[in-house]
């Protein structure tokens, strides 16, 4: 079994694209989606109960709001043995599963990172973002001695996850930063770039590096300075 967790609030308008992928996933594996809500005020439930019979849809709600808190909810109920993790705004590749789990047939791999694009801004920021990203994450390894986990594109063992605490329900931003710097103590994350995963750009609508400076904001002070508190911008 392989459980995929997807937080969501107010996504009402990417929710659909976002489900559909999963109908169309070839994969051996079996498997389940688990939708966390986080207090959606629109109708991103409702459009995604349309999925239940569709795919094997759970839908569960999650009243403290966070990125921290909704990840969390949807680990702890998760049944897989790997657990992966997208967004709500994400559409994956239909060899998603299949690709991001076969790694784990290396017994020393624990997680699994990979990579975005988008494809929605102007010409020029498309090819930033997708260019600097991956570029990103081999520059980050270079400095702090392990890839990162991607949020809208990561797996990680359940025993792993576990063993490493978990994702701090306090944190509504880089939790998945700051989860990876625990699960590099127990094994190794490995970064792989063959499953990009399709991305909203919505982030980069006033610029790229407007968008880029909330990211680099909020590391500097959840990651480094070890604060709480801090919140990534709504983007909607």
């Amino acid at each position: 079994m392989i459980s995929v967790v997807i937080p969501a609030y107010n996504e009402e308008n990417a929710i659909e694209a976002c489900l559909t992928a999963f109908q169309n996933q070839t994969t051996t594996h079996p498997f389940e989606v688990i939708l966390v809500d986080n207090n959606s005020t629109d109708k991103t439930v409702e459009k995604a109960k349309i999925y239940a019979d569709r795919i094997p849809l759970k839908i569960i709600h999650e009243k403290k709001k966070g990125r921290g808190a909704a990840r969390k909810t949807g680990f702890e109920a998760a049944q897989g043995h790997i657990i992966l993790s997208t967004d709500a705004d994400t559409v994956i590749p239909p060899h998603w599963i299949e690709t991001m789990t076969a790694h784990f047939a290396d017994s020393s791999i624990i997680a699994i990172t990979g990579t975005g694009k988008i494809t929605d801004r102007k010409k020029l920021i498309n090819a930033f973002f997708n260019f600097l990203q991956p570029m990103s994450m081999r520059a980050y390894r270079l400095t702090f001695g392990h890839y990162w986990l991607t949020g809208f594109n990561f797996a990680i063992t359940k025993d792993a996850y576990k063993k490493a605490g978990g994702f701090k329900e306090e944190l509504n931003a880089q939790e998945d930063v700051e989860l990876a710097f625990r699960v590099k103590n127990i094994g190794k994350i490995k970064f792989v770039k063959d499953v990009p995963v399709l991305v909203s750009g919505r982030r980069y609508q006033k610029g790229f590096f407007i968008g880029l400076s909330s990211y680099v904001s909020t590391f500097v002070g959840i990651v480094l300075f070890k604060k709480t508190n801090l919140i990534l911008s709504d983007p909607r």
